[in-house]
């Protein structure tokens, strides 16, 4: 993977042709040169965001790490600004440090421009971010686009124009459309709505008159292009005109330009059909995109049949309206935020509005609920992408349940049950919702009892530990009022991993042990359990007790290979290659931790991963390979920035750590380390893992010349295929799921050309003749 192909797709692929502003463009690319901080201002639907992804684009090569876009449009909570920055930079905040200051250290070494994407209802605190980052990151840029200035010193605004449209006055002929990009702007769309359409003499003016009447606005430009699927153009210049007149009458406080847009709009919304405008307004409460589960959830009732909804989303997707995403085989909807304002206001209007807010709040618990049933086992993938892609739409239900009298309980337990969300996948943003709903109220009950014990957790892991022992012990006090005992379980539970977090392992394993009994006791769910051994397990091994240690691990991978669950067996296959390198098995303890980051792979796990870099960095020193110690230790020195809590502050892996580094320092020496440390922390987060996974230097080849070319653990397995054993009877040799041996099995065979295990056996005797 080169760095460049990483950074290209990190700015959005164009749906459609980019048209016109060749000037805009030019103008765009010269201030981002010239100045550190650029913002694209004008008036909604203007095509700020398309000019600036185009800009962003043509310049992403001068930027030695790249352009990353942030969307901020489905963005409400201004205070999780710079957390959102943080999540489209991959940088994993565990800590408990303010993300502002995460996301400066961040970028302060960094040369990169960062795309921010509707500011406008952000203002305030857009700038106060912008102003910092510009002031303590002196190779950032910054491109911004809002309706507005942010107001930071050294800001240089550029106005966005409407698109050229001919003076009313003046003859227009084919080819003209060259000459405004308005009317080029319109005969693609149209074209794309009715294929074959083409602009003559004949329909040409009245092309120009629709645009003229538009004043070139490209959002309304599309819109009004959609309708020529009923229309003909001189028909919905007609209309357009007639339609215009009434509805921006009784707006004249509005800006012409955002009269034209709403009554588009609006027209766009009185050509729709009953049952349309219902789901237009309706589907306005969800924030970014939703699927067709939630548009039945939220949407449906008696005047809105569930057997009619998917013609109605239908139509709203041939009108422009919605906008159909696909993404790994599932189909989800959204708004254009323009769009969805309009439909927001509708909503507040209507009688609708308050049980449509509470049906969306009410869906996403549920979601909650039936992620928190079914994350330990076979669909945890599937429930990780999809509670990441209803991120937007849960914090829209956090913030519901803060404002809305009587939802505090509601509220708390959307924030509290998802313990696995927040530890997989973003301490931060668990810690300020769980924060903000414990002090919007006092009254006991179980779900607050247990969102204490997940607040202990996150804080914990944060390395706030004052925090974490105060909300544990809260959570079992109420849990014994309460006469839950699970609840009080899991308050054990998390006070003993807070005690392990603070150094008092001893102590931790104590208490997380009668937690465990406790668990046992109860029946309760494996993935509780499971855990609750891989901490057990690592807090073993801080004592540098290995063989309790591996029992913990061992139990924690039974639970996980009788439920097919992926994310826990990935730290039990990393407890174990721990407990391999204490006992001087090198390899087999650098092919379990890449067996467990191959499985963490499309979790974005930085935590297992900071964990893994570290155990590879180690063994790479035992093997005197210093550079590539020296390397995985930069990139894991990158993670624990983030983190927050370098190796938990253990002095037995701290001991570990030391002496890697003073035998790589002693090896290759001080400036050749440092060096390789410092090409590790500048890999970006998938360079990383495929660094640390070795495939950088996998290479396919003809069976004859082949070797070399597999990751260590394809090279064991490879050597038990050629001793004559099944793929079963590896797997139980070597600990790990027959179909993650199936896999491996599978790409050897790729990779070396082969098709049969016979040629795997004689190709491992050829390269190894004493096999």
């Amino acid at each position: 993977m080169t760095g460049s192909t990483g950074r290209a797709a990190l700015l959005p692929s164009e749906l459609t042709s980019f048209v016109g502003r060749r000037d805009e463009l030019t103008r765009t690319r010269e201030l981002v040169a010239a100045s550190r901080l650029v913002t694209l201002i004008g008036a909604g639907g203007v095509g700020k965001t398309r000019l600036a992804f185009k800009a962003a684009a043509q310049v992403q090569r001068t930027f030695k790490d790249g352009v990353r876009v942030v969307e901020l449009g489905e963005l409400r909570e201004p205070k999780l600004l710079a957390q959102t920055l943080l999540d489209a930079l991959e940088v994993a905040e565990m800590s408990g440090r303010a993300p502002l200051t995460v996301l400066i250290d961040h970028l302060r070494r960094r040369h990169m421009l960062l795309v921010l994407d509707s500011c406008e209802h952000l203002l305030d605190e857009a700038a106060s971010v912008v102003f910092r980052t510009l002031q303590h990151a002196p190779h950032i840029r910054i491109l911004a686009t809002s309706r507005h200035a942010l107001g930071v010193p050294g800001e240089r605004l550029m106005q966005v124009p409407p698109l050229p449209v001919p003076d009313v006055e003046a003859p227009v002929a084919p080819g003209d459309e060259h000459l405004y990009p308005a009317l080029a702007l319109f005969g693609e769309r149209a074209a794309d709505a009715v294929p074959g359409f083409t602009m003559t003499a004949a329909n040409l003016p009245e092309v120009a008159r629709i645009c003229q009447q538009l004043e070139g606005n490209p959002l309304a430009i599309e819109l009004a292009a959609v309708r020529l699927r009923v229309l003909t153009v001189a028909e919905l210049a007609a209309r357009l005109d007639h339609r215009l007149d009434l509805l921006t009458g009784g707006s004249r406080t509005t800006p012409a330009r955002h009269q034209t847009l709403r009554a588009t709009i609006g027209w766009s919304f009185q050509l729709c059909s009953p049952a349309e405008k219902l789901l237009w307004t309706r589907s306005a409460a969800f924030v970014g995109s939703f699927d067709l589960q939630g548009a039945m959830a939220v949407c449906v009732d008696e005047r809105l049949p569930s057997e009619s909804i998917l013609d109605v989303i239908a139509g709203l997707i041939d009108k422009s309206i919605l906008i159909r995403q696909e993404s790994g085989g599932h189909l989800r909807f959204r708004l254009l935020e323009t769009l969805r304002e309009y439909g927001q206001e509708r909503l507040t209007e209507t009688e609708d509005g308050p049980g449509i807010r509470r049906r969306h709040c009410g869906w996403y618990l549920h979601l909650i609920n039936k992620a928190t049933a079914e994350w330990f086992g076979p669909k945890q993938q599937e429930w990780f992408v999809r509670l990441q892609q209803e991120q937007p739409n849960l914090r829209a239900a956090f913030e519901y349940c803060l404002k809305e009298p009587g939802q505090q309980r509601a509220g708390l337990r959307l924030a509290g049950s998802p313990w696995f969300l927040w530890v997989a996948s973003n301490l931060a943003e668990g810690r300020f919702w769980l924060d903000l709903l414990l002090a919007s109220g006092t009254e006991a009950g179980p779900e607050r009892a247990w969102a204490l014990g997940t607040h202990a957790y996150v804080a914990g892991l944060q390395g706030d530990h004052a925090t974490a022992t105060a909300s544990a012990r809260a959570c079992i006090a109420m849990a014994d009022d309460l006469d839950e005992p699970l609840t009080h379980a899991y308050g054990v539970h998390t006070l003993g991993l807070t005690e392990h977090f603070n150094g008092d392992s001893e102590r931790a394993t104590a208490t997380m042990s009668n937690a465990l009994a406790l668990y046992e006791q109860l029946q309760a769910p494996a993935g509780l359990r499971a855990i609750l051994n891989v901490s057990l397990g690592l807090a073993y091994l801080f004592r540098d007790h290995i063989d309790e240690a591996g029992e913990h691990f061992e139990l924690c991978r039974s639970l996980c290979e009788r439920h097919d669950e992926f994310l826990m067996r990935s730290y039990a296959l990393y407890g174990f290659a721990f407990v391999d390198l204490t006992r001087g098995h090198l390899s087999s303890s650098a092919a379990r931790v890449q067996d467990s980051l191959q499985l963490q792979r499309s979790f974005h796990d930085a935590l297992g991963r900071a964990m893994a870099f570290e155990l590879l960095a180690w063994i790479a020193a035992g093997r005197s390979n210093s550079d590539r110690a020296a390397v995985l230790l930069g990139c894991a020195t990158h993670l624990w920035q983030g983190i927050g809590l370098p190796l938990f502050g253990s002095r037995p892996w701290q001991a570990h750590r030391s002496r890697c580094e003073h035998e790589a320092r002693a090896d290759i020496g001080d400036e050749a380390f440092d060096s390789a440390v410092s090409r590790g922390a500048a890999l970006a987060p998938d360079e990383a893992l495929a660094y640390a996974l070795e495939e950088k230097r996998i290479q396919a080849r003809s069976p004859k010349r082949a070797d070399g070319t597999l990751t260590l653990r394809e090279l064991q397995i490879a050597g038990l295929v050629a001793a004559g054993m099944s793929n079963k009877k590896i797997a139980e040799q070597l600990v790990i799921a027959k179909r993650t041996v199936d896999t491996h099995v599978g790409n050897i065979l790729v990779k070396l050309g082969f098709n049969s295990r016979a040629q795997i056996a004689s190709w491992i005797t050829e390269r190894n003749p004493g096999h």
